[in-house]
């Protein structure tokens, strides 16, 4: 029996069903009786039915603990990720299982504090160590009293890069996405993929916009890396003073405004993963040796440390520089480009890929309409043919902004060769040297003018950085007018 306030609650033995009736009909009719019908379990066993449930179906270990620490229950999870069976578990201290991380999970009951994200290391005879994060929750009963156990909530490392690459399943990026059908673009894909289950150093090499980054993901995705981080950077984005700091992390106290806590380099934080080093040609000379450094030794030393910690990364570069002729002109290190140049893919431009350019044409369309809530648009014969003669210097990114700007601006439901802005007086700028007349916009003629003169500085220099010192502005600004014009 099991009793609550206004309900008594009987199991019986099994019965035939006429005895169940006749045995309800006579309850019925005792005094003070409202009600009398069946239930399939007691209230207790069905509070107990619905923990069994959970602690089975969830994915993380479960233990529960005692007052005096000791297992009472576990699920099959945790067996699982301890690699023990429930005999070994039970009613067993988990001081003998934990060893000295212990320590935490008394804390953790006498001050009845919740102990989140605790890093467990532990090793067995016969077993390689294993690394959990667990959390300890203290049991605290409904009155102050005595003190009633702990649950132990217990994840392993695997388990947190799955989770992570669940979070990010709306960055993955894989070789499918890549639209093309050019035979060189086919040849650059194929390479990528076979060396993309190895941890060799790919090296992308492709002008501005030809989709270096796309790659360096779909390699990440196609690896066995593919669970831990993504990390890009762009190495001429970041001033030279942050670069060192942003890379390679920093110990508490390391210079002026550093944080107390100090930070974590991003070669730390893509641990397990892929770190992606764009424009390494902008890299300057002093961090072009640490990082030649930790290539060789795999190994960082933040700054202000005073010893390096291992590192887990896989490192793909890119560049849209010739780093070969930077060499010889000592504007970067000779041993570092042997060093990175391991698995060298050059990424051809849109000009060497033309069979490409209606495909990518009709998914920008359909993408950017879907973003704008237009109907899809078609692309007319002249509009492709226009397309294909285009010389584009922005590459993809270019014919992406060219045909954002067509579907935006097109009165009907066709795209025509004339609703498309290429730029052509431009191109005629370039070649012959001198401001464009035909415009009467000076917004344009301004424009076309800017777009010229920040090729040519690009083209006579070796670095961003350089081109900045050139034309007497900031490297950020370089950027911002670079990716402006589609450079």
């Amino acid at each position: 029996m099991e009793v609550r306030p206004h309900y008594i609650y009987v199991k019986i033995p099994s019965v035939p069903a006429e005895a169940i009736a006749a045995m309800i009909e006579m309850i019925a009719q005792v005094a003070g009786v409202e009600q009398a019908k069946i239930v399939p379990c007691l209230p207790a066993e069905e509070r107990e039915n619905r923990i069994h449930t959970i602690l089975t179906t969830v994915s993380e270990g479960i233990l529960l603990l005692d007052e005096h620490l000791r297992v009472t229950a576990v699920n099959r999870a945790a067996q699982i990720m301890l690699q023990m069976e429930p005999s070994q578990l039970l009613h067993n201290s988990i001081e003998q299982l934990w060893g000295e991380a212990a320590s935490e999970i008394r804390r953790c009951m006498q001050e009845a504090i919740d102990l989140p994200s605790v890093q467990v290391h532990l090793s067995a005879a016969q077993k390689s160590p294993m690394t959990f994060v667990c959390s300890y929750h203290p049991i605290i009963p409904a009155e102050k009293g005595q003190q009633q156990g702990v649950v132990i909530v217990l994840r392993d490392r695997k388990q947190m890069q799955e989770l992570l690459s669940s979070v990010q399943k709306s960055e993955l990026f894989t070789f499918e996405d890549i639209i093309q059908q050019s035979a060189n673009m086919r040849s650059c894909i194929e390479t990528a993929k076979r060396v993309a289950k190895s941890d060799a150093t790919v090296f992308l090499q492709g002008e501005s916009g030809t989709g270096k980054e796309l790659f360096a993901k779909a390699i990440h995705f196609e690896s066995h890396r593919a669970a831990g981080p993504f990390v890009p950077i762009n190495c001429a984005a970041i001033p030279d003073t942050l670069l060192e700091s942003e890379l390679f992390g920093y110990e508490q106290g390391a210079f002026t405004g550093a944080l107390k806590s100090g930070k974590r380099g991003l070669f730390e934080i893509a641990q397990g993963g892929t770190l992606f080093l764009d424009e390494i040609g902008d890299l300057p000379l002093h961090l072009q040796a640490k990082l030649l450094r930790v290539l060789e030794e795999r190994k960082v030393r933040r700054v202000g440390a005073s010893q390096a910690n291992p590192i887990d990364v896989r490192i793909i570069t890119a560049t849209n520089r010739n780093l070969a002729e930077m060499t010889s002109k000592g504007h970067f290190r000779e041993d570092l480009y042997y060093r990175l140049h391991v698995i060298p893919i050059h990424i051809p431009p849109l000009r060497e890929r033309i069979h490409d350019i209606p495909m990518l044409a009709q998914f920008f369309m359909q993408k950017i309409s879907r973003i704008s809530n237009r109907p899809n648009m078609l692309l007319s014969h002249s509009a492709i043919r226009a397309l294909q003669a285009h010389h584009w210097p922005g590459n993809v990114r270019e014919l992406q902004n060219v045909l954002e700007r067509a579907v935006y601006l097109c009165p009907g439901n066709e795209i025509l060769a004339e609703h498309l802005f290429l730029d052509l007086q431009q191109e005629t700028f370039e070649h012959h040297d001198h401001i464009p007349t035909s415009s009467h916009l000076l917004r344009e003629q301004m424009d076309s003018y800017e777009k010229a003169l920040l090729r040519r500085a690009l083209e006579k220099h070796s670095s961003i950085r350089q081109t900045a010192a050139y034309l007497g502005i900031s490297h950020t600004a370089v950027l911002q007018k670079m990716k402006k014009h589609g450079l």
